[in-house]
């Protein structure tokens, strides 16, 4: 994107305050305020300056603490301003420095220069005004140089004005700024209006904490555009973020804040980044030219080895100050937190010792009694806790939670609430607890307050409800779900229509109706936002007595229920129209997935497997035709299934699976069996039906509501990552084509090796977005609504309630939709079919939670801007509990490798890995029985011991190595092991000396006898992308972690 340096006038924003670019210090970083502060106070002390003589009977040993004693002294020197002109001539730069540094001591932080603070290119920079009697003497009170009674040189500026008596010891010295204030509401929605200022979410980078990122929420205002150039090409979700350099820009905000930006040109952002970057950048450039040397060494070696190693064509690398190193687009700064995030608990460990690295502007900052918190997360800051709020010190290991507070300007960290003392990292419980608590899951028990908004059990559906919504509990219901699951929210149903077509029916749980709009229930609902699935458990958005029972669709017991239905053609599976409605139910069983693949696949159902019957008057067991029905509908819906999917590829869809585990615990709740989750054609017959559900209703709401609608869009994935993944597929052959999803899936479809066709998706992977949740108004462009992986004009989240607030939103949203216009829309939409069906239910579609039509809306659907809280919200917890659920695997894969190693009284286990990608200093690789990816080094096996694990008895060093592209040729000496008294603590020596290892291939457990070899020699090995290794996966407890080592030579599983 090419941007344009922003051309801005010293003008009034619209607020009622002047924009004061006028003055570059106003908002520059906090250490170059203090560098010039001293500049100032030595160029106090160094230049002439005509003598300013005090007014009569000034008090000359006022404490300049003393208020009253303050404002005499800060008139008198006014007013001797005004008696005495100053005769000075011209001001050197470092005078006008020092008096924009003292203008700006006095004056709120709270505006910002549209160039970069400070610096004299700025293209709106002025010449400060010059220095009056005022600022010396403000200066003089804040600046002491010498004590009371010191002389002082002639013509010293600290004569003007005798100074005060020193400090008493129970008085403190005025607080400094140490980041610039935050702008007020008012002011910020006055300058959003104006289109001066942006808004987004943070973003920071946990590797890289200097750096962060703001995303925009919604579509830049054409105001906004017009001020601002560089945003008139932007779009939600797929242009870059607003570049935030260093923690002085950012001014306090963290992970997931809503904050207001102010951007920078671009002229000022690059010489921000030069600056913050300057340090950084050389460190790089160092080791970067360091390991350039290296491998250049290693290369001329191995040629001498190796003719075909040579490595004349490897890349060259690029330091960070390369002219081509990537540079951010758009830069900005931090003038206000709009909506701070929530989840502001935090875990890590305490100290009573300080930060060592306290600069000058802190270090007045930090109080007495206090203790350090230091979070693990990298991207939060470090926070000071009172000691007296904390009963007992934990030990310096002892993870801890707390609960970030406030954060004035005046302090370089946050205040922090203590909450309790996890203990030592290292067991499943605390290892799960502390995964909640950084994760921001609430494991609390309801409250009261929510409690009392839950219906009363034994429960019933009301008479009114009865009469109201379509009675569906004689039809042919059923749920297909995991063995496990408890919260059934969602159940189909298949008829043969009598002109040959099939009305296929998707019942959700109407969830909505007890959970009602601004109820205590309701609030909860939004603040969890979503059910996080551990391993050993779930922790639910909703009360077990809604989530496990009053709204799950359990089989055999009526339930209320928000249905979609089609009428659909079977041969090419065409939906001919669609109905909406509430509807009560009964569900005749619960199959699992095994249970319908068994069908799937010939069989019957089981007959220990129970199912039901609704006669119309009571529940009864199913009768053999019931069963039949099953069945049938079951093999309806995976006809159907194949060809919908096979269209929705065709059309341009496109899916990426990584390894998702699963476990077989014990009764203690240990890990005793690992697998990977297999896909099965019962799991895509359900998927086929819950996306056409889900599109369905979001092309319903969206025409009915277009300002009001809670959808969810895919944006296309980054175009430089995925730039980089197909340049390195190409060295090895396979190319992709990268136009749309549809062109991506196809090139993987072409793929016939099944292990490569999995490693390019992994690869794949990496460049992809996380889809978000989004309210309509606020992108401003129809098409990008667009959800990029299903290829989808419209989409969102309806079949699953229980476990997601933003399903709950939508159902309000489709119930207004029907309050109002029926099953009808009052204008034609291109999604929506206009034939309707004379086979759909003719009772009426709304259900009772409006008491008219004027209401439904007002009642049903919050204001466009709340749709966006909600989204932001649904958005957090949803990246949330999935980072909680992964943690989780994690934690009980290591848990389980730790296990099997003692088992077989070895230090790792060995499997099988995939290289995708060869770089100047390691090997990219997945494991495809784990999903565990990671890099391994050339320059620590060639440099460390016991980076290399024998699996044959010899001892494995790697001498030389050479990179091309694509390919990387590595010299190993491979020396047998000695026999006369070898050194028993060697690690290496312990494996070798094993005639056998743990092997895990990637279709069962086994163990493989592994021989010891005495032969010595030097083995060149050149190894590709997609080519296989064997890798020893050692697991570490405390953290949960594991380290790969490369194992040599390779065994083939």
């Amino acid at each position: 994107m090419d941007l344009n340096d922003n051309q801005h006038n010293s003008v009034n924003d619209g607020s009622g305050l002047a924009d004061d670019r006028s003055r570059p210090e106003l908002s520059m970083p906090s250490e170059r305020i203090h560098q010039r502060h001293l500049l100032a106070q030595d160029t106090a002390q160094s230049q002439p300056r005509h003598r300013r003589h005090r007014k009569k009977g000034s008090n000359d040993t006022a404490n300049h603490h003393d208020p009253v004693a303050h404002t005499e002294l800060r008139q008198a020197a006014a007013t001797n301003n005004q008696q005495q002109s100053v005769t000075d001539g011209q001001s050197s730069h470092q005078d006008k420095l020092a008096a924009a540094a003292l203008s700006s001591a006095e004056l709120p932080q709270n505006e910002l220069p549209s160039e970069l603070p400070g610096s004299k290119h700025s293209q709106n920079h002025q010449r400060p005004r010059k220095q009056t009697a005022a600022d010396t003497t403000n200066w003089r009170l804040r600046k002491q140089p010498n004590e009371p009674g010191t002389s002082q040189a002639p013509g010293s500026a600290m004569q003007a004005v005798s100074l005060p008596k020193p400090l008493h010891a129970t008085q403190s010295p005025v607080p400094r700024k140490v980041f610039a204030e935050h702008y007020p509401p008012k002011k910020v929605t006055a300058l959003m209006n104006a289109g001066l200022l942006v808004r987004g979410v943070m973003r920071i980078n946990p590797k890289n904490p200097t750096d962060a990122y703001v995303s925009l929420d919604e579509t830049p205002s054409p105001l906004a555009q017009r001020k601002n150039p560089e945003l008139q090409s932007y779009v939600v979700g797929n242009s870059s973020d607003i570049y935030i350099c260093g923690k002085d820009s950012r001014n306090r905000a963290i992970n997931s804040d809503v904050v207001a930006v102010k951007l920078l040109t671009r002229k000022a952002g690059h010489q921000l980044y030069k600056a913050n970057r300057m340090g950084y950048d050389k460190r790089m450039d160092k080791i970067t030219a360091q390991r350039r040397a290296r491998l250049d060494r290693m290369a001329d070696n191995v040629k001498n080895v190796n003719a075909e190693a040579a490595s004349d064509d490897a890349p060259e690398p690029q330091t960070s100050n390369d002219s081509g190193a990537h540079m951010p687009d758009l830069f900005g700064v931090v003038v206000a937190i709009i909506t701070p995030n929530a989840d502001r608990v935090f875990v890590g460990t305490l100290s009573n010792r300080l930060p060592a690295h306290r600069d000058s502007r802190a270090s007045d900052n930090i109080p007495l009694g206090m203790l350090q918190f230091k979070p693990l997360d990298p991207a939060v800051p470090l926070m000071l806790v009172p000691k007296d709020s904390v009963p007992e010190i934990p030990h310096h290991k002892d993870v801890c939670a707390v609960r970030m507070e406030s954060w004035p300007e005046t302090s370089k960290y946050p205040m922090a609430t203590y909450l309790k003392c996890l203990g030592q990292r290292g067991s499943v419980e605390i290892e799960t607890e502390l995964i909640l608590e950084e994760n921001g899951v609430s494991t609390e028990p309801f409250p009261p307050t929510v409690l009392c908004c839950l219906p009363k059990t034994p429960w019933k559906i009301p008479a009114t409800e009865l009469k109201s919504r379509t009675d569906l509990r004689t039809a042919c219901i059923f749920t297909i779900d995991p063995p496990t699951a408890r919260d059934l929210d969602d159940a189909v149903s298949c008829q043969q229509l009598p002109n040959g077509n099939v009305l296929i029916g998707v019942h959700i749980a109407d969830v909505s109706f007890f959970v009602r709009p601004r109820t205590a229930l309701d609030s909860m609902a939004q603040q969890r936002a979503t059910t996080t699935y551990m391993v050993q458990r779930a922790y639910p958005m909703l009360p077990a007595v809604l989530c496990e029972d009053l709204c799950s669709l359990n089989p055999g017991v009526d339930r209320l229920a928000f249905s979609v239905m089609w009428e659909i053609e079977p041969e090419s599976a065409t939906v001919c129209s669609t109905w909406f409605g509430r509807t009560i139910i009964s569900s005749a069983c619960k199959l699992s997935y095994d249970d319908a693949q068994h069908v799937i696949d010939g069989g019957h159902l089981a007959e220990s497997l129970a199912c039901f019957e609704h006669t119309g008057v009571r529940v009864a067991p199913a009768s053999q035709q019931r069963r039949t029905d099953i069945e049938a509908s079951v093999l309806w819906f995976f006809h159907l299934s194949k060809i919908m999917r096979k269209r929705r590829f065709d059309d341009g869809a496109l899916s990426l699976h990584s390894v998702r585990l699963s476990f077989d615990l014990d009764d203690s709740g240990q890990p005793i069996g690992c697998r990977t989750y297999d896909i099965k054609d019962s799991n895509r017959l359900i998927e086929e039906f819950m996306l056409l559900a889900n599109m369905s209703v979001a092309a319903r709401i969206e025409a009915c509501f277009p300002d009001a609608a809670l959808l969810r869009r895919h944006s296309p994935p980054l175009e430089r990552r995925l730039d980089e993944v197909c340049r390195q597929l190409s060295h090895s052959g396979i190319n992709i084509d990268t136009q749309s999803a549809g062109a991506i899936s196809r090139s993987i479809q072409d793929i016939t090796d099944p292990a490569i066709r999995y490693t390019v998706e992994e690869m794949l992977i990496s460049p992809m977005q996380r889809a978000a949740y989004f309210s309509t108004h606020a992108v401003a462009d129809r098409d990008d609504y667009r959800h990029y992986a299903l290829n989808a004009p419209l989409y969102t989240h309806f079949t699953s309630p229980i476990r997601r607030y933003a399903d709950v939103v939508v159902h309000r949203t489709l119930e207004a939709s029907l309050a109002i216009y029926g099953n009808h829309v009052s204008a034609d939409h291109p999604l929506l079919p206009p034939y309707f069906s004379p086979y759909f239910p003719q009772t009426a579609a709304a259900g009772s939670l409006t008491t008219s039509v004027n209401d439904a809306r007002a009642v049903l659907i919050p204001k466009p801007e709340a749709i966006a809280g909600i989204a932001h919200q649904c958005n957090l917890r949803k990246d949330a509990a999935k980072k909680a659920q992964e943690a989780s695997s994690t934690l009980f894969l290591v848990n389980y490798l730790t296990a099997a190693a003692l088992r077989m009284d070895t230090p790792g286990v060995i499997t099988q890995a995939i290289i995708t990608k060869v770089k100047e200093n390691g090997i990219s690789f997945v494991t495809p029985m784990f999903g565990i990816d990671g890099i391994i080094y050339m320059d620590r096996m060639a440099d460390r011991k016991g980076q290399v694990v024998s699996t044959d008895g010899r001892k494995w060093k790697l001498n030389m190595w050479s990179v091309k592209p694509a390919s990387v040729t590595l010299v190993w000496k491979a020396v047998p092991q000695p026999s006369a008294t070898p050194d028993a603590s060697d690690p290496e020596h312990q494996l070798a000396n094993m005639l056998s290892a743990l092997v895990i291939d990637d279709t069962k457990h086994s163990v493989v006898e592994l021989g010891c070899n005495d032969t010595a020699e030097t083995i060149t090995q050149t190894l590709r992308i997609f080519d296989k290794i064997s890798v020893c996966i050692i697991p570490e407890t405390s953290p949960p972690s594991v380290t790969v080592k490369l194992a040599m030579p390779y065994i083939n599983n």
